[in-house]
């Protein structure tokens, strides 16, 4: 059995970032526009009743041909011929495997061309880029050769920073879109990827597995969901994953906006078809509707209409998820965004607002049911009845719901997720409580319900990465742009935000690339700006995401925060949480980095404003302008316990006096001499302040006084016996002056004797002898000197410490 994938994120973070879409959303009617349409003749007009499916494939097997596998809307699975030399937008019909036996018609996509070398362009695209680092274009080309071979992305940082390259470059815009369309796939292959694995692992039937697979069809499809149940199932699967949350992100939108079709296609064709009404008040209910879903003020003469249809809904035999859903739209309108607001942010402080949202919603509509929790629970197991697979498979494309709501759907002429993002040109608030009860939804499974659906997590947290919703749609329910709609108001959003540095702002942010998302789904403005580029390119040597658990990330977080980031004057930061303009601008100026490093922590030690300077802590090691000194050799000093001695400045001047002796002296033994001079001669005798201080006293009366050998040996008769050993024997005796010549020379505080055991001792010589050491201790004396003052010296030297005894434990 696969080892239990372990999380650690909090239900409360689940939440507060869940909320942030399901605020912007149900605030505003304004959403994501996009370009991401096929320029496909055959598939583009086609509002179709046949099974459409889009798919991409890689470059080696569109030139030679092949095989592939696709998951059809029905949960089977169908291998299908790849002709060599295939073209973009080319169909192949496929004979009676679709929902009913019906035909399906698959459209292929690829960065395979025939005429023109798409990869040539690309790579000549990323060689003109001016990057910070030079290994950006590395990664560039390798995440590329990636997105052409349809394989999964794991590095998204950088896949995103490709993206943005070829989105603001001058290449080809068929070219753009072909890549485009590439790097959407790369993202659904990780969903695939984390759906498969689930579902290994689950206790699952092999039918409800079949669903759960086919639910994600229609997902992908943008297209309304015949099973509420899979759909919840599913949304648990990917929140629980451990995909990237931008990619989560992705689902997440396009999952809500499934529901919402589902419940709109119902709510839609339960107006339309109802015996009881009359053609007059069908289009009444139906305007009114229209305003609901948008979330836009009911007018007071439109009141009592708005009433009867609550009553009309209240009562109707169709799901409760319908219901619910429509139920929380209405909750919010432009008279109450203030109170819904304040609302939104409790529920970011508290999961049980979840509830208290539900029964508001509850008891404006009627009694839904009796109990909020009663009502997740059954709207968690139904299916969407009344809404037949047939009706969605065909005549849905040509319902008012995916004009309305579904633009980019397959059956509307759209590429799915597969196309990116797309215009809602209504609806947003509809979305956004579908988005809404999905998070509920999630919300309630238990640790069962979990291992059911292949799940692993731990007591006490809700697993994965469950940022579902931009961040960015905050601002526009927080006040920003809010009497504009639609691009303009992403416009005036960034510009509020301050453009890109809105990425600055903390770990979700950073990990959203929160402004990027805006950027790419602008209709105008993609000329290429530097600042943007430049932010982009630096989130591939940060984290966007929390250090990993018992790391020296997680480590240095802590330090440069609660312990030890209030010591230091200069500014400190930890990964996520390091400003990307500030990183940026120190790779630009003086941090060297490599390839695959992470900065995982950065101190600015300029010392005027315009000067660039500073310590970086990566990964692997800490970097700064002069030098750097990797974590396996500082954590060989630690074992020792010799860092404390770069603690004060005297002892780092005695340190770096003792290092320059041995480095200077022509017999490279010397220091070692000494020391063993002073462990076996000298230690007792050393021990007191007293008998030391007489004893260089001594000795330089010796010196001055005494000219030969019986000299010598005239006095060890009146001195100390343990000193006459010493002046008796020549070498002895020489050894004891050039002892005390080295210490008077390198030790200024001569009435301090007491601390020369730190530096005469055999421990420290195996340090102090060895020229690697030597190196790396020269290298600490500068790193600590590079912070002027003395408290933020010893707190750094504390810092110093105790990565190293981490590294050395690991």
């Amino acid at each position: 059995m696969a080892k239990p994938r372990i999380f650690t994120q909090s239900r409360r973070h689940f939440l507060s970032n869940i909320a942030l879409l399901t605020l912007g959303l149900m605030a505003k009617d304004w959403l994501y526009p996009s370009r991401a349409f096929a320029d496909s003749s055959a598939s583009a007009n086609n509002t179709s009743t046949r099974e459409i499916y889009h798919i991409f494939v890689p470059y080696a097997k569109a030139r030679r041909g092949g095989q592939q596998i696709i998951t059809l809307r029905s949960g089977d699975t169908q291998l299908i011929s790849i002709p060599a030399g295939i073209r973009e937008n080319q169909e192949k019909v496929i004979s009676g495997v679709g929902l009913g036996g019906e035909d399906i018609v698959v459209v292929f996509h690829t960065l395979y061309d025939r005429i023109t070398r798409i990869g040539s362009e690309i790579y000549e695209e990323i060689e003109k880029t001016k990057f910070i680092e030079q290994s950006s274009q590395e990664k560039c080309k390798s995440v590329y050769d990636q997105v052409e071979d349809s394989r999964y992305m794991y590095d998204l940082i950088a896949l995103e920073l490709l993206d943005y390259v070829i989105s603001s470059s001058k290449i080809d815009p068929q070219i753009q879109q072909r890549y485009e369309i590439a790097s959407k796939n790369s993202r659904l292959v990780g969903i695939e990827k984390a759906i498969a694995s689930a579902l290994a692992e689950s206790n699952l039937t092999e039918k409800e597995k079949k669903t759960i697979r086919g639910t994600y069809e229609y997902v992908r499809a943008g297209e309304p969901v015949p099973d509420f149940k899979a759909l919840t199932d599913l949304d648990t699967i990917i929140t629980n994953s451990t995909l990237p949350l931008t990619i989560q992100q992705i689902y997440s939108l396009a999952s809500a906006t499934s529901r919402a079709l589902t419940v709109d296609f119902i709510l839609v064709n339960l107006i339309k078809e109802s015996q009881k009404l009359s053609p007059g008040r069908q289009e009444e209910y139906l305007a009114i509707y229209d305003q609901v879903r948008s979330g836009e003020t009911i007018s007071e003469s439109d009141v009592a209409t708005l009433t009867s249809l609550d009553s009309f809904i209240e009562k109707a035999n169709i799901p409760e998820n319908a219901k619910v859903v429509y139920f929380l739209t209405r909750q919010q309108d432009s008279n109450t965004e203030v109170n819904f607001t304040e609302k939104v942010s409790a529920f970011i402080q508290d999961a049980d607002a979840l509830q208290e949202q539900l029964e508001v919603a509850k008891n404006r509509g009627g009694a839904v049911v009796p109990q909020a929790t009663k009502l997740l629970t059954q709207i968690g197991a139904e299916t969407a009845t009344g809404v037949s697979i047939s009706s969605l498979s065909g005549a849905a494309a040509t319902n008012a719901t995916l004009a309305f709501l579904g633009g980019g759907s397959v059956a509307a002429g759209g590429l799915g997720m597969l196309g990116g993002l797309v215009v809602a040109t209504g609806g947003a608030a509809l979305i956004g409580a579908a988005g809404l009860v999905s998070v509920a939804l999630v919300s309630q499974m238990d640790s069962q319900d979990l291992t059911n659906l292949g799940v692993a997590i731990t007591t006490g947290t809700l697993v994965g990465g469950a940022s579902v919703f931009a961040a960015w749609t905050a601002a526009s329910a927080l006040g920003i742009a809010s009497s504009l709609s639609g691009a303009a108001a992403i416009s005036a959003t960034m510009s509020v935000l301050g453009g890109l540095s809105v990425m600055t702002g903390g770990a979700a942010l950073v990990a959203s690339a929160t402004a990027v998302v805006i950027w790419s789904f602008l209709e105008g403005g993609k000329r290429r700006d530097g600042n943007i580029l430049r932010q982009l390119e630096t989130r591939i040597y940060t984290l966007t995401k929390d250090p990993t658990p018992d790391s020296i990330g997680e480590l240095l977080q802590e330090m440069m925060g609660s312990r030890y980031g209030s010591f230091l004057s200069q500014d400190s930061f930890s990964a996520p949480n390091i400003p990307l303009g500030k990183l940026s601008n120190s790779l630009s100026t003086w941090l060297l980095v490599d390839y695959n490093e992470k900065v995982l922590s950065l101190i600015d030690t300029s010392i005027f404003k315009d000067a660039k300077n500073g310590i970086a802590f990566t990964d692997r090691r800490i970097t700064w302008k002069e030098d750097l000194i990797q974590y396996q050799d500082l954590a060989k000093l630690s074992n020792r316990e010799f860092l404390y001695l770069l603690s004060n400045y005297q002892d780092r001047n005695h340190l770096r006096s003792l290092i320059n002796f041995v480095e200077t002296s022509p017999n490279p033994k010397d220091y070692e001499n000494l020391v063993r001079f002073f462990n076996v001669q000298l230690g007792e005798l050393l021990s007191n302040k007293q008998d030391a201080k007489k004893l260089f006293e001594f000795v330089e009366l010796v010196k001055t006084s005494y000219e030969n050998s019986e000299d010598y040996q005239v006095l060890v008769k009146f001195v100390d016996p343990k000193l006459a050993k010493l002046i008796s024997n020549e070498q002895t005796r020489m050894e004891l002056f050039t002892f005390v010549d080295v210490v008077n020379k390198i030790f200024d505080d001569r009435q301090s004797y007491d601390y020369l055991a730190q530096f005469f001792n055999q421990e420290f010589v195996e340090v102090i002898s060895n020229s690697n050491n030597r190196q790396d201790l020269s290298k600490l004396i500068a790193l600590v000197e590079k912070l002027n003052d003395e408290q933020d010296q010893n707190k750094f030297v504390q810092i110093l410490k105790e990565i190293a005894q981490k590294y050395s434990l690991a």
